[in-house]
C-alpha cells in the first residue's frame, strides 16, 4: 500500500505555463485526506515553491519536502532540517574555474538566494530568467564568507554550447560530484552522494515507511535515482525516452493530467489503458 507520493515538478506537476491543473490539485487533496502523504521532490529551493505548497494545501509542518535534488529535506512550514548536504565555497571556487574554462556560466544556489559570479564574455547565465522568483545577487568569489553553504551549482546555457563544453570538462568534475542535466539548457552539480533518491530514502526513514510504500513520479534525468529507489516508479508520457524504461508505470503527459491519473490507478486502484 501506498503511504508516500513524492512528486518531481517542472515536466510532471506543472503544466508547461508552470500551473498545477485542477485534477492533479483534486487529487492530491484525495490522497493527503485518506492519509497518504505528499511530498515536492525538486531542484528549486523550498523558497521557490511556497505559492504550490499553498495550492495543494501541504504548507504546514507535518508535511515534508525534498529540495535541490534531495540535498535538503526539511518541514514544509517550521522549515525544520531533516537532512542536508551541501558544499564548501573552496569546492565552488574549484567548480567555477573548471566552468570559466570551457566558458560556461555559474550560479551557485544558497538556502535563501543565487550568487552569480563573473559570466563568461560570449555565454552570460540564464537560470535568472527561468527562476525570476529568487533574489540574485552578483558577487565575486574573493569576497564571500569561506564559510557559506552551497547547496548546488548550476550552469544554464544554449543547449548546443552546453553540449560541446561539456565534453571537454575534467574528469574530476564527475568524479567529485553528482552531475546532472534537469533540463536540456541546465546542468546541475550537486556534492557527492546527493540525489533525489537520497532525498526520498531520507524522507521515508522519517516516516518510517520502506521503499515498497513509496511512489515517485517524474520525467528527466535528475529523477532517474528516485525513479530506481521507490517501490512504484511512474514516468510521464513527456518524460525522456530513456528514463521511461525504469517506469513501472507510464502515465499521461503533464498536458493531460499524468500526476492524477497515476494517483488515481494506484492509490485508488483504478483501471485505465495506460501500459
Amino acid at each position: 500500500m501506498i503511504e508516500l507520493i513524492a512528486i518531481d515538478l517542472d515536466g510532471t506537476l506543472l503544466s508547461k505555463d508552470k500551473t498545477i491543473s485542477p485534477a492533479n490539485i483534486d487529487m492530491i487533496h484525495k490522497a493527503i485526506q485518506n492519509g497518504v502523504d505528499v511530498a515536492i521532490c525538486t531542484g528549486r529551493p523550498l523558497e521557490a515553491i511556497q505559492h504550490i505548497l499553498d495550492t495543494l494545501g501541504t504548507n504546514s509542518s507535518d508535511h515534508y519536502s525534498i529540495t535541490y535534488n534531495g540535498g535538503l529535506v526539511l518541514k514544509n512550514e517550521s522549515r525544520e532540517v531533516v537532512s542536508q548536504v551541501t558544499m564548501s565555497m573552496g569546492q565552488a571556487q574549484c567548480l567555477y574555474e573548471a566552468m570559466l574554462a570551457v566558458d560556461l556560466p555559474l550560479e551557485a544556489v544558497l538556502i535563501d538566494a543565487v550568487y552569480q559570479f563573473p559570466f563568461p564574455e560570449d555565454f552570460p547565465g540564464t537560470y535568472q530568467e527561468t527562476m525570476n522568483f529568487l533574489p540574485f545577487k552578483q558577487f565575486d568569489m574573493t569576497n564571500l564568507d569561506p564559510e557559506t553553504a552551497i547547496f548546488k551549482v548550476v550552469i544554464n546555457t544554449e543547449i548546443a554550447h552546453l553540449e560541446s563544453a561539456m565534453t571537454k570538462l575534467p574528469e574530476w568534475v564527475f568524479e567529485d560530484f553528482e552531475v546532472m542535466r534537469s533540463h536540456p539548457y541546465q546542468l546541475e552539480i550537486m556534492p557527492k552522494g546527493v540525489d533525489k533518491g537520497v532525498g526520498v530514502a531520507h524522507l521515508a526513514q522519517v516516516l518510517e515507511l520502506t521503499a515498497d510504500q513509496v511512489m515517485v513520479i517524474g520525467d528527466e534525468e535528475n529523477d532517474l535515482a528516485m525513479l530506481k529507489w521507490a517501490g512504484t516508479a511512474v514516468v510521464m508520457e513527456n518524460g525522456r525516452p530513456d528514463i521511461k524504461q525504469y517506469a513501472d508505470y507510464i502515465t499521461s503527459s503533464n498536458e493531460e493530467d499524468g500526476v492524477a491519473k497515476a494517483i488515481d490507478h494506484f492509490v485508488f486502484y483504478q483501471e485505465d489503458d495506460n501500459k
